[in-house]
């Protein structure tokens, strides 16, 4: 487990891993994926994020823990321990993402803010913990963000759920325990505040209410892309949206204007899935982007 731990400005980020190695095939993960891109990139660099002998996608699961002058906040929660899912290697998962939380100096009790960038079942899933045959919140004083146009599209109350099985009973076991107990700030329209160093807005295209996090600090900032982007040969590609995405045309336009405003600001890219070394710049080459290591 490659440990991440970097300041912007005052704001201390560390990353906190629930899984991490050789994951769906480049083609499946990338739909437009030409191996041919080894050629043009050099295998060095497109081999760190797709395996050469497997062609597998190298892909995270982790947790960004942020701890403000103000609050200590959790950005995606993962997978989940005890979940009934509809992704096999996702499904009844025993880890030790607590332990790791506790570790890392952050019991539930502590934690302020849970923000979901969206939905999926990779970021909502320690949202709740298993007690007895309850779900209950983990972290009972926190408020938990969700973008209401994403609450609506995946509330299989709302009406017919065909096309999203991948997400079948998440909504259920992660979202709607939190929910009921009055913990979840629904908001909508182009953002929200979460603290005087963190603000959420809208990048929809990955799933309809899908967030990203701007994170400003005495002059530096650093965004928390969610899954606008799954892997960094994305970042040299834009226009390859994931195959995971819902409206993929508007994931590419979106993501091109968030490689373009970390280029302009300097942003320290935090994204929910990249591979090692997790965290990285962003800079021009050419009429694309390319990453260098952050830390």
């Amino acid at each position: 487990m490659s440990n991440v731990s970097l300041k912007i400005g005052d704001v201390a980020i560390q990353r906190l891993e629930e899984v991490y190695g050789p994951a769906f095939p480049a083609a499946m993960f990338l739909p437009s994926w030409d191996p041919g891109i080894r050629e043009e990139l050099g295998p060095d660099t497109v081999n760190r994020h797709i395996e050469a002998e497997t062609d597998l996608a190298l892909a995270s699961v982790h947790t960004w823990v942020i701890r403000t002058p103000q609050k200590t906040v959790l950005v995606d929660t993962c997978n989940g321990n005890h979940k009934e899912r509809a992704i096999e290697d996702m499904a009844m998962l025993e880890t030790d993402w607590l332990d790791r939380l506790a570790a890392a100096g952050v019991q539930p009790g502590d934690v302020d803010a849970v923000i979901c960038t969206h939905l999926h079942l990779d970021h909502v899933g320690w949202n709740t913990t298993l007690d007895g045959a309850e779900w209950v919140p983990t972290f009972p004083n926190a408020t938990y963000y969700f973008n209401q146009a994403e609450f609506e599209f995946w509330d299989p109350r709302e009406g017919d759920f065909t096309g999203k099985e991948v997400n079948t009973n998440v909504f259920e076991d992660s979202v709607l325990p939190v929910f009921d107990r009055d913990l979840v700030e629904l908001w909508s329209g182009d953002g929200i505040t979460v603290d005087d160093s963190l603000r959420l807005e809208l990048a929809a295209g990955h799933t309809p209410g899908h967030a990203i996090g701007w994170i400003e600090s005495q002059g530096e900032r650093g965004l928390l892309s969610g899954d606008s982007m799954h892997s960094a040969i994305q970042v040299y590609r834009p226009e390859w949206s994931s195959g995971f995405c819902v409206d993929p045309k508007m994931s590419a336009a979106t993501r091109r204007t968030i490689l373009e405003r970390c280029v302009e600001s300097n942003a320290i890219l935090l994204p929910a899935h990249f591979s090692a070394p997790h965290a990285y710049r962003v800079e021009e080459q050419g009429d694309s982007f390319a990453v260098v290591d952050a830390v």
